[in-house]
This record gives C-alpha cells, structure tokens and sequence, in this order.
C-alpha cells in the first residue's frame, strides 16, 4: 500500500496544477515521517532525479516536496543530536550523497528563476539549522560548508528578490555562527554586500540584510571590518528607520487616529499575555514585538537594533557619525523625518550616553516637547525615547536632575491620559520603565502620579489596562510605604477593586491584575488589610475550582477541558502577596479564611506553574503563621518530597526545598520526626542524582537543598546524621563556595549537629569538609570552637594517615587552617 501511494504522489508531483503537486509533497512528506529514510528510497532518488526535467512544473512539483522533507530532516537531525548514529544515518548519508550534489547545480544563474529559488532554500535548510558548520556531529556536511559559502557568492548577483532574501538569510547565518571557513577576506566582501543589500529597494531584501549588523557586533574581527564603513552604514540604518509602505499597511488604526481612547478594544487587539515566571525580560517598549509598534518584525525594528548594538559596541566613537544627521532629521519639518530621529536617539542612548551627557539638557528639552506633538506617532516614539534616558536624570538628587525629573514626569503622566490610545500605552511602558530607575525620587510627586493612575484605571480600555496594572504595581515595589498613606490607597483600591468584583474568572485580565494587587499587598501591607479578606476569599475559591476541573480534566481528558492554569498560578501568587504583606498580622485573615487549604490541593496539580507558586506560598505561611499551617503539613510535607524526587523543574524543586527548611526551623524536632525518613533521602537525590544538568539554575537549587539539610541539621541533627555520609562530600563541595551570608552561617550549624551525632559520616571527605570550613575566614565567633573540635578530632582519629590527607588540600586552605585552627601537617 504505502509504495502505491507513492508512486500515486510522484506522479501528483509533476501535475501541472500547483496545488496538487504541492498538495502531494506534503503527502510525501508525511509518509516518509512515518516509514523512515529506507522504506522511502525510491521517492527519495525519484524525487531528485526530476529536478533535471525540463518542465518548470516538475521541477517546482518536485523541489517544493525536497524542501519539506529537508526542513523536517534537519529539524529532526537537532532533535537527534545525542541519539546513536543509526537514527539519523540513513537521511545524513542520502543527503550528503544524492541530494546536495543535485541542489548545488541549480544554485547557479543558468537555472531557471524557479530552481534557483528553491535551490537555495533547500540550502539554508541545513544551513540555518546547523548541520554544515557542524563538525562534532554531522562530519559528512562539512565538505559541503565551502561550496554553500561559495553559492552564495554566485546567487549575491542574481536579480531576483526571492533569491536575494535567501543569499541575505545565508550570510546572516555564516557570520552569526562564526563559520570557519568564512576566509577574512571574504568576509570583508560579504560585509560590503550587506551593505549594498541594506539599501535595497526590495522591503524584503533590506529586511534580511540588516539582520547581519548585530551578531557583527559580537566579533572582534567583524568591529574591525564594520568600523571604516561606519560613515556609510550609519546613514543607511537611519534611512531604514522612517515609516515605509510596509509600516502602515501593518499598523492598526489606533496607533494613527487623534481620539480613539473611548473606543472598546476589540478581542483581537489583546494579545496572549503571559503569566511572569522567573527570569522575565522587561520590556522597554520598542525592541520587543508587540505593545505600541506592533507584533510584526520591521525593516524599521531591524534598522534601530542594529544602531542599538553598534552604538554599545563603538560607544563614542560613533557619536561624530550619527549625531549630525540625528539633528538634521530632528530639524526636518516633516513628521515622519522628525520620527525616525527621535528613534534613532533612543537608539543609541544606552551605548552612548557618556558622551550624550553634554547635550542632553537640550535634547530633554526638545523631546518633552514633542511628547506634545500634533502625530500620535510622534508622541508615542518621544515618550519611549524619554524613558530611555531615564537612567542619567535619575542618577543622583541635583537640583537640574530633580528639574528633568519633575518635567519628563510631567509630560508623560500627561501623555499617560492622552486620547490617542497608542500613545497612552507609550506613556504607561515609558513611565514604568522610569518609575524603577527613580524609586524613592518619586515619592515627591506622589500626588499627581496617584492622581493620574486613578484616572487611568477609569479611562483604559482593556488592552492599556493591562500596562497600567503593571505600573501600578510598580509603583508600590519602587516607593514602599510611601504610597501608604490612606488618600493614596483610596484613590488606587476604588478603581482596582471594582475591576477585582466585576472581572470573569475566565477573563485573562485577571492575570496582571492579581500581579498588581499581589504587589500592593507584598509592599503595603497592613494598609490594605481591610480589603484582604475579600481577595482571600475569591483567590481560594478560584484555586480550588481550577484543582477541581483539573482533577476531572486528568480523569476524564475527553470530557472536560484542562483549566487556566496561568489563573490559578495568579491566584496563588496574590494568597502569597498578602502573607508576605501582613507578616504575622495574616493571621487576622485565616482566622477567617483559612485559605491555606488551597496546598495540598494545587501541591497535585502536573502544572509546574502551579506547584512553583504553591510552595512558595507554604514556605511564606511556614513563616508567618505556622500554626494554621500544620493541620496540613502531614500532607504538605511528602508532597514536597515527591517533588524533589521527580525534579521535573529546577524552580519547583528549589520552593520545595525551602518550604521544607522554613517548616522544619518552626515545629522542632518532634512534629519533623515521622517524615525524616521521606524527606532525607528525596534531598540527598538532587545532590546525588546522575547525569544533572549543571545550569544556574540548577546549581542554585543543589546550593538550597544543602542548606535545607543544614536547617534540618540544626533541628534534627541526630536524627539525619546516620545518613549524611552517603552525600557529605557534595555537600561539603557545594557549600565550600555558597556565598557568604546568615543562610550558610546557619546550615553550618546545622552540619556541626550532625557530625557531633555522627563523626563518621565525613570521615572519608576530609579534605572536602577542611576546604568547606575554611571558606569562612575570619570564622564566625560562635562557629570557631565547633570547627576547631571537629578538625582536631578528625586529625586525632586519621593518625598516621593525617599528613597524607593533609597534603590534598589546596594551599590557600592550609593557610587559613593553620591562622584559624593551628592545624598543620603534623
């Protein structure tokens, strides 16, 4: 059957209706998934052999399935990449023997316009993902790497724009990835090409071609060649930064009408918002997608980071270039001149602003000014270019600086409650931006901008609320207690908690407004306490619903749908917001609510999302109100165990661990007693685990457990002891290099306990545990007797084998064993 089908679809592939032979080659395609490389040979060297036919629609029949196949090939070839070579040799040794040789005849300007096209896609397949310049893995490619390089040279040429993209997609890979056989020479030719290319008058062939000026700015040798050509650059990247056709064809209408901010949003213009996790970029407004400038990548976007990442890379040097014809375009009567000069300002302000210093009292000057322009795009650019600065005029508390500051807060908390809806989303990302660079220089201007906001949360429509919320929330994190006066918290949690009464459970808006209110709640405190009962209570019943429907969802998947797990995941960050907040005052509300119940419940959830936030948030009640939490600590705690056998995530993993360290320090040794036996061995497994993936991460959480131990040890030492030998050499190395604060002091404490208990237990990892206790130097004081008995005694009981032992430490660790414990090799 399945060789019917093919040669039914070899025949489809040279029909002369396109979309049957392309229709055909995703048939292809999807067989040869299915049945391998062999099964599928025949095809395979069919499909090739039809390239020299001189039908253009055979040709295209026929490159249109080889793309496909080779765009899943490579794809599967870097899912493959550790897999043995028998996985991945049949489609390598077909490739490399019967294919390129095919593709690289036709990447030539005596091929049809329609083989060439293809031709060269076909090429940056294996190119963009990897495989040519891959010389570990896939060696068979790599005498291919050259003659691609080479291709490209030729097609550089070539007059059509589709071939022109793919030679700039090409080149942009090459210099990315530092090819090798990239000779200096050449190199330099590619630089000049792109900067032909740069200039194009094909949108699409600019657009890839200024791909290629940010990863220059990651090489030496590339600054070098990029360099004597930044006279002619610089100007080309500015030309590519005023609006085109393209811009405004791919602009909502909103970015550009002069009063739209009474308008509803439509569904559309909200997009997906994400619930933060650990690690979030922010986003100061206009290198992302999204936001005010659109989702879509620009020949614009691309023109202004690269201008971004030279200016950081040539700093100064750039300055004399680019100044001259910024204020040339900033003096232009037109708008869309005006626009571009403005963005290229922004651009360079991070790289440059040492040497912009002198000018900006001027350049402040005219870009408040045009935060007031007549075009919304105008104001929008002038408000996100006045945040860019935002670092210099929040840099210390002169009477200028404190001038800037109160004007460019002026201007944007103006623009914050402009009528033109774009702009109001500028302003709000501009404003957030500079609310965390000037913290408590705000606290002087607290009336207006609290003012404002109250104003805003009546006057956004939904997709600027969203923005807003985050300012708000910004707010309360940059200026603390400040913003606790009852004034100011009236005219915020009005406007907030109505939002908070009439949202939908299943409106994703929920999403940055229990951020926000998570925010205010951590940072104000008791100020909010009247008003945390109620977000208790929704937040708990939001939880448990949503454990409710994934409990029916994981029984009966075709049943019921999974629910929002990202709400559920905001719902327990706010529960943890007001615990931080009120301390140990959060007890006034569980002693109506007791919404801790919510743990075991979401501790069973298979979101990683969700359980990260849930024990956090038992780590924070483990803290502040113990007593409410132990009803459901002999569930919690195994939970936390099996969690840190599974690691399925290094950030759950490392919330469990210090749940279990801030439970344990508060019910004593006792209550801890019956679940040692879980808890011990699942710890040890993150230390003792093979094959661990040493990221930041994950060292951070083998640094935690360690210090859990610690805590456990200070506790529970006799108990645990018995077991610490089998990791108290990892234990010792990790902690040797944890830095050095009241954490590690304490699970020092705890490791003393131990070895009290049992001396044994270190006693093949001397040298370890020396270098571990040596890494306090001065010692701390009530710590320096228990290191002295240990050492000494370690030393009395290894005898004769001491000097040997003795000699494995580094040398910086005799020194300091000898100034601390008078401890030497004899």
């Amino acid at each position: 059957m399945g060789e019917h089908i093919q040669m039914l679809m070899l025949k489809a592939v040279r029909d002369p209706i396109r979309v049957i032979r392309h229709t055909a080659g995703t048939v292809i395609t999807t067989m040869l998934e299915k049945l391998g490389v062999i099964a599928c040979s025949q095809t395979l060297d069919q499909l090739a052999g039809f390239l020299s036919d001189g039908s253009a629609d055979v040709v295209d029949g026929s490159f249109n399935a080889l793309n496909k196949i080779c765009e899943d090939g490579v794809s599967l070839l870097k899912q493959l990449w550790e897999a043995p070579a028998e996985y991945t040799e049949p489609f390598v040794t077909w490739s490399t023997q019967q294919l390129l040789p095919r593709v690289f005849e036709y990447a030539s300007p005596r091929a049809s316009v329609i083989a060439r096209q293809n031709a060269i896609e076909c090429l940056n397949h294996f190119a963009l993902g990897w495989v040519l310049n891959d010389t570990e893995r896939y060696a068979a490619f790599q005498p291919y790497a050259q003659r691609y390089v080479e291709a490209l040279g030729i097609l550089a040429n070539d007059t059509d724009v589709v071939v022109l993209t793919h030679v700039c997609k090409g080149f942009v890979c090459i210099i990315e990835n530092s090819w090798t056989c990239l000779a200096p020479q050449n190199a330099q030719a590619v630089v000049q090409y792109m900067l032909k290319a740069s200039q194009h008058p094909a949108y699409e062939v600019r657009q890839e071609a200024l791909e290629v000026w940010t990863p220059c700015t990651n090489s030496h040798e590339m600054l070098a060649l990029i360099a004597p050509i930044l006279p002619e650059l610089v100007p080309v990247l500015l030309a590519n930064m005023r609006f085109s056709n393209a811009d405004y064809m791919g602009m909502e209408q909103a970015q550009i009408d002069d009063d739209n901010a009474e308008q509803p949003d439509q569904l559309e213009d909200i997009k997906p918002r994400f619930h933060k996790e650990d690690g979030d970029d922010d986003d100061d407004g206009q290198g992302q997608s999204g936001g005010a400038w659109g989702a879509e990548w620009t020949v614009r976007k691309a023109a202004a980071s690269s201008l971004d990442h030279l200016a950081n890379a040539f700093s100064a040097g750039i300055l004399p270039i680019v100044l001259p014809l910024i204020q040339q375009r900033l003096e232009d009567p037109c708008w869309e001149v005006q626009e571009s000069g403005v963005l290229a300002l922004g651009a360079i302000a991070f790289g440059c602003m040492a040497g912009l210093v002198q000018f900006l009292p001027k350049v402040m000057e005219l870009l408040l000014r045009l935060c007031r322009a007549d075009k919304p795009l105008l104001r929008s650019i002038s408000c996100w270019c006045c945040a860019r600065f935002s670092s210099w005029f929040c840099q210390d508390q002169s009477c200028m600086d404190q001038a800037i500051l109160r004007e460019v807060l002026k201007a944007l908390l103006e623009r914050v409650l402009d009528k033109n809806k774009r702009v109001q989303e500028a302003a709000c990302s501009a404003f957030a931006t500079l609310e965390e660079e000037a913290r408590l220089q705000l606290v002087p201007f607290l009336d207006d901008i609290v003012s404002t906001l109250a104003r805003a949360l009546q006057y956004y429509q939904a997709k600027n609320l969203l923005i807003l919320y985050d300012a708000v929330g910004t707010l309360s994190e940059q200026v603390g207690q400040h913003l606790a006066k009852p004034q100011y918290i009236q005219a915020l949690m009005g406007p907030l908690m109505a939002k908070f009464e009439s949202v939908a459970d299943n409106d994703r808006s929920i999403i940055p407004l229990f951020e926000c209110l998570s925010a205010l709640s951590q940072h104000l405190g008791e100020a909010l306490l009247p008003v945390m009962p109620r977000l208790a209570q929704r937040c708990t019943r939001q939880v448990l619903e949503g454990a409710q429907a994934s409990q029916r969802a994981q029984q009966n998947p075709n049943e019921f749908e999974k629910p929002d797990r990202e709400v559920m995941a905001a719902s327990i960050d706010l529960l943890a917001g007001i615990v931080e907040g009120l301390g140990e005052r959060v007890q006034q509300v569980l002693a109506q609510h007791n919404f801790i119940m919510v743990a075991p419940e979401v501790l069973k959830d298979t979101s990683l999302q969700v359980k990260q936030s849930a024990f956090a948030l038992c780590g924070d009640c483990a803290k502040n109100c113990i007593e409410y939490m132990k009803p459901f600590l002999p569930q919690v705690l195994p939970l936390c165990a099996a969690s840190l056998r599974q690691n399925t995530s290094a950030t759950v993993s490392n919330n469990a661990a210090w749940a279990i360290g801030e439970v344990c320090v508060r019910v004593g040794p006792e209550f801890m007693a019956p679940f040692l036996d879980d808890l011990m061995p699942a710890l040890a497994s993150v230390l003792t685990r093979q094959g661990m993936q040493y990221g930041q991460k994950q060292q951070l959480l083998t640094q935690n457990v360690c210090i859990t131990i610690g805590r456990l040890g200070v506790v529970c030492g006799p108990q645990i002891a018995k077991g610490f030998g089998s990791f108290a050499q990892r234990w010792c190395l990790i902690m040797k290099h944890a830095r050095l604060d009241h954490e590690k002091v304490n699970a020092f404490q705890g490791l003393c306990n131990m070895l009290r208990a049992n001396p044994e237990a270190a006693l093949g990892c001397v040298p370890a545990l020396a270098g571990a206790i040596a890494s306090f130097y001065p010692a701390p004081e009530f710590l320096q007797p228990s290191f002295a008995e240990i050492l000494n005694s370690y030393k009395q009981q290894l005898g004769a084998s001491w000097p040997e032992v003795y000699a494995q430490l580094p040398d910086d660790t005799k020194v300091r064993l000898g100034h601390m414990y008078n401890l030497g090799p004899s």
